[in-house]
């Protein structure tokens, strides 16, 4: 059966949950139930894996919408959008880096992923004490255990700069337990020995049924995601190996046509590394929120993530990703009784008149609650063939190793129908004049490999058409430079960053409750 990401039993709430949520602070576990008891058999080991996985499935409050409000709002591709400056005003003082260390945007995203990291403590301390049926089974739990674990810290380091790094199954954040922040040095030595190790004891995709552990970790997603750890922090030797094992392991391909990786939530892709699923039981939950959140307010969603014009305008002439990135006002989709829908993005106090084309469900797919049924592909395999060519391009100024990879990419892009396939009407005609947006004839270059800037800078652009509204730009800005981020985003957004812009850019404030809560021993970043 394959894994669901729900919580599956009111006493894994009451072990894990309360243990971490301040408002559960003085709740004691059901029945005879504590952390030294419980797991202790192969099943409930299972279960409390399956409890780590719901965090990671962006179940924790809000931390789903919070990835896309530090990744995309903060960046130069999105605005906070909402009804007003006062819907959500928290989002925005992050996004025009004027937050102040009780942000309730702060304060989530970070109670949230140590809750996470909490969890996967749990099973990590408590496996080796279990008596299993089969040991490779039990080394994979443990990698499982300690990727989720290795995911929330890249995104708290990411966010945050230096941190508490805690390793072994203590709640944290609580007012007797302290922790001083590890430098961000520590923080990348820890995450690349855990990704490393744990991928050794994960199955590869091949050796896994499916349709059973569809959106469970494996080898090559764990050494996915060390290349991306290894960009961030500007190792291009180790990013460039992490990246050629999931190459070179030929388990992973380009999705052939490019709206087909945002159009069908439960469809397997060979562009899948790692993928998160989210599926509505029965109106139960382990749905997501965020394409909700992110439809526009005139056809019932929150209106917030919204494309700005600079984004739209890196987009070529003749590149049909535009279509699958933004919708716009009188784009028509089909409703389930065959009328179209008309999208209406007026009625708001700022942006472009955009919103997100890959979290965005037509009527047909929606559900009637908010949460909905939509996958998030956390790595996919054009972003490893990016990651790739970025590491050879600047670690062996190897251009036309690199231009070859992008060049893949755009190689999809050039085949991908220039018509949005889940527009109104039955033809590609009539789909093509139900779409605002026209794409011209014109066919995308193929890059040359003429010098190390101009190849430097079609990466930078590709990389940002391709992976548009999937929370990753604002950390390609970070690594790329504090001047690189702060001329993109001001220009994009219109805007001066105040203070000191290389410290805002390097880390958003710590929240002031931790920093009062270890009395001293965890300190502000510097320009908040």
């Amino acid at each position: 059966m394959r894994i669901k990401y729900n919580i599956l039993s009111l006493f894994i709430l009451s072990i894990m949950a309360s243990s971490c949520m301040d408002s559960f602070l003085d709740k004691s576990p059901y029945g005879s139930l504590n952390e030294q008891n419980f797991p202790n058999t192969e099943a409930e080991v299972f279960q409390v894996l399956t409890a780590c996985y719901s965090w990671y499935a962006q179940e924790a409050p809000e931390l789903d919408v919070n990835l896309f409000e530090f990744g995309d709002v903060a960046s130069d591709d999105s605005y906070k959008g909402g009804e007003s400056d006062n819907d959500r005003p928290f989002s925005n003082d992050v996004a025009y880096f004027r937050a102040v260390s009780n942000n309730q945007l702060v304060e989530n995203f970070w109670l949230r992923s140590y809750e996470g990291i909490y969890r996967c403590n749990q099973v990590i301390a408590r496996i080796p004490q279990i008596t299993f049926s089969d040991e490779d089974l039990k080394k994979r739990y443990i990698a499982e255990a300690r990727f989720l674990r290795s995911y929330f810290y890249f995104n708290l380091v990411r966010v945050y700069g230096a941190i508490p790094l805690i390793d072994r199954p203590v709640v944290y954040p609580k007012d007797d337990v302290i922790f001083p922040r590890s430098p961000e040095s520590e923080i990348h030595l820890f995450l690349r020995k855990e990704l490393n190790e744990l991928a050794l004891d994960l199955p590869q995709k091949n050796q896994i049924d499916i349709n059973r552990d569809w959106g469970r970790t494996t080898q090559h997603g764990a050494l996915a995601y060390l290349a991306r750890v290894e960009l961030y922090f500007g190792k291009f030797q180790q990013a460039k190996e992490a990246a050629w094992n999931v190459i070179n392991s030929g388990q992973y391909g380009l999705e052939p046509q490019f709206g087909d990786l945002f159009f069908k939530p439960k469809y397997i892709s060979e562009e899948s590394v790692l993928e998160v699923l989210n599926t509505d039981t029965d109106g139960k939950g382990d749905a997501s929120i965020i394409p909700t959140y992110c439809r526009s307010r005139g056809c019932g969603g929150w209106g917030f993530n919204c494309p700005t014009q600079d984004l739209v305008n890196e987009f070529e002439d003749g590149d049909p990703r535009i279509l699958y990135t933004i919708t716009e006002t009188d784009d028509l989709f089909l409703r389930r009784d065959g009328t179209p829908e008309k999208q209406n993005h007026t009625g708001y106090a700022s942006g472009d008149g955009y919103h997100s084309r890959k979290v965005f469900l037509p009527e047909t797919r929606r559900s009637s609650r908010s949460e909905m049924e939509i996958n998030f592909k956390i790595v996919r395999y054009a972003d490893v063939l990016l990651m790739y060519a970025e590491a050879v391009l600047e670690g062996d100024n190897n251009l036309s190793e690199a231009c070859k990879y992008i060049n893949l990419v755009r190689d999809r892009a050039r085949s991908t129908y220039k018509f949005d396939a889940e527009a109104f009407g039955t033809t590609a005609e009539e789909k093509t004049a139900s779409r605002m947006r026209k794409v011209s004839d014109a066919s995308l270059t193929v890059l040359q490999a003429n010098n190390t800037q101009q190849v430097r800078d079609a990466l930078r652009k590709e990389r940002r058409v391709e992976l548009a509204m999937e929370n990753l730009r604002f950390y390609d800005l970070k690594r790329w430079g504090a001047d690189y981020a702060k001329q993109r985003i001001e220009t994009a957004k219109g805007f001066v960053i105040p203070g000191n812009y290389q410290q805002k850019l390097s880390a958003f404030p710590i929240p002031q409750r931790d920093i009062d809560r270890s009395g001293g021993a965890i300190t502000q970043n510097e320009g908040w």
